[in-house]
């Protein structure tokens, strides 16, 4: 369960940093589905549409989310960046120096 719950998590940061970028049709059933917890039946007769549609449109748009992220990176960045800025906080920043270094190092791949 714990790992469904990690997917459903992320799937959902995702929407929240390129949900907008998904169709308006595609938007509203992701919506229903992953913050109204609305099951693929009741979607499906909200819509006025089948089940198998509602679950095709929920599985292209985790899909295209995911490609969203494969290509700009922009969750993978913001963790990184809350990481750095955890280490900020810290007392100790000259102790902390290199761990940040090492860090965002790896910023030059992306």
């Amino acid at each position: 369960m714990g790992d469904n719950m990690d997917k459903n998590i992320e799937i959902s940061m995702l929407y929240d940093i390129y949900g907008k970028l998904l169709t308006n049709r595609q938007q509203e059933i992701f919506e229903e589905y992953y913050l109204y917890n609305l099951s693929l039946r009741e979607i499906a007769e909200n819509k006025k549409i089948s089940y198998q549609a509602v679950r095709d449109s929920i599985k292209a748009s985790e899909t295209a989310l995911e490609n969203f992220e494969s290509v700009t990176h922009t969750l993978e960045l913001r963790e990184k960046m809350n990481k750095a800025y955890d280490l900020c906080d810290e007392a100790d920043l000259n102790k902390q120096r290199d761990k940040l270094k090492k860090l965002l190092k790896s910023e030059d791949d992306i």
